[in-house]
């Protein structure tokens, strides 16, 4: 008899947390080895997670759009002849701490029998010593000191009843085995009269300037950030704060390549855009000045030899970056089509993991609003970002005379703890000098 634990997956290096956008099944369904079980949002994509074995779906612990750490229970597939007893045990004695879901490894749940042989007591006070060590202002369970840590609360009705001083020790908790949702705080807020601004020795200008309070002179409307948006709020949040930017601009004349856009689209019947002669252009460039060509793993910079271009696509649900993947070795014609097929399935959601991890750099393009500039983002582990404004007119000096051409500002953002202010200017320099040629 064996009980099987499906947990939060770990996808790439940088996730930490997935939201689960629905369950396929219901409790008490049997399900194949490798059929659709739920869909988890993260990183920008729904990925679907399969059924690692077959078996009943005995209990669904986390519910559709609840966030959960990587490694936290979700759910519990177990035999038929297993007890709800034994079940319930396994839920109150698993260990997440322990558990690894890598999909290439094969590894997706944890399996144990219905009669555990290790003392989950003695693990759980190691886990709480190692987190009162590494936290002393909390409990092992992650609360302040002076709450209870056997309440079980979600970490965003943790904050709000933080934010709305309210003792949590006082919320009936409604979801299962009694935990605490932020529904649960604010409904318990409202009964009280507590409400954000409403503390003492505040005026009503503060009130009227929060968010928390409604306003009958201006109504609103709340829209809670999707998985997918507070993703790219945290890694750019992230790349501001850690990665030293600086930005160098140059002036590039793109009438050549105009026509030089034109006769290939004639020559080979297929729609190629500016966009993409500047991918090919960039990755020809990137491959004389691997420096940029790189991602930052801790102290390691890990330099490629050929260029994976991200590129920033505007979606409903937020900025994805699917990549051409050895962009340097491909025709413009074929450039297109891949960025054409990435940038079509990119806006209804259709994309694989593999499509949007690992590239080496990115170029995003706001030139079809009319921008002439703009300064972009480094997308780590990147080192570099190149941001297109659009084509225009201007007069520019040519042998002493006024002229007028198709020029185009790009900008390139730099991490400064990787790339010296002169490899990103030789970069820029090689990068004008190509677009003057015949790509």
């Amino acid at each position: 008899m064996t009980i099987h634990a499906v947990t939060m997956p770990k996808w790439g290096i940088e996730m930490t947390e997935g939201t689960l956008a629905q369950w396929s099944v219901r409790e008490g369904q049997q399900v194949n080895k490798g059929d659709p079980l739920l869909e988890v949002e993260t990183e920008k994509i729904v990925n679907t997670v399969e059924s690692p074995a077959a078996g009943t779906l005995r209990r669904i612990i986390a519910t559709a759009g609840e966030v959960q750490p990587v490694g936290a229970l979700i759910a519990v597939l177990a035999d038929t002849e297993v007890s709800d007893a034994d079940v319930a045990s396994f839920i109150d004695e698993f260990k997440g701490a322990t558990v690894s879901f890598e999909p290439d490894s094969g590894q997706s749940v944890h399996e144990t029998t219905a009669a555990p042989t290790d003392s989950p007591a003695a693990a759980l006070n190691d886990m709480r010593a190692m987190a009162q060590r590494a936290s002393p202002g909390t409990d092992a369970s992650g609360a302040p000191e002076g709450l209870a840590s056997d309440v079980r609360i979600s970490p965003i009705a943790r904050r709000v009843a933080e934010s709305l001083g309210v003792d949590i020790s006082k919320v009936q908790g409604t979801g299962r085995n009694g935990r605490i949702s932020r529904e649960d705080v604010e409904a318990y807020a409202a009964r009280a009269g507590i409400s954000r601004g409403s503390g003492a020795g505040s005026s009503s200008e503060d009130r009227a300037a929060d968010p928390g309070v409604v306003r009958a002179d201006n109504p609103s409307m709340r829209v809670k950030m999707s998985s997918t948006r507070a993703t790219i709020a945290r890694r750019l949040l992230e790349s501001k704060q850690t990665i030293p930017h600086y930005r160098l601009t140059v002036d590039v004349d793109v009438g050549r390549l105009q026509l030089r856009r034109r006769e290939l689209m004639k020559q080979s019947g297929t729609k190629i855009t500016l966009n993409d002669m500047l991918v090919r252009a960039t990755a020809l460039a990137l491959t004389r000045h691997p420096a940029l060509n790189a991602q930052l793993d801790g102290d390691e910079i890990v330099q490629y030899t050929h260029a994976d271009i991200a590129i920033a696509v505007a979606t409903d649900n937020g900025l994805i970056a699917p990549i051409v993947r050895s962009a340097d070795l491909k025709a413009l014609p074929d450039i297109a089509r891949t960025t054409a097929d990435l940038t079509e399935r990119a806006k209804r959601g259709a994309l694989k993991r593999a499509e949007i991890s690992g590239g080496t750099f990115t170029i995003s393009n706001l030139g079809m609003f009319g921008l002439k500039s703009f300064d972009a983002i480094i997308n780590p582990p990147q080192v570099a970002i190149l941001a297109v404004g659009s084509a225009q007119e201007r007069i520019v000096a040519r042998n002493g005379s006024p002229v007028v051409a198709q020029m185009m500002t790009l900008t390139l953002s730099a991490d400064h703890r990787v790339v010296d202010g002169a490899l990103a200017a030789a970069f820029l320099a090689t990068l004008a000098a190509l677009v003057q040629e015949d790509l």
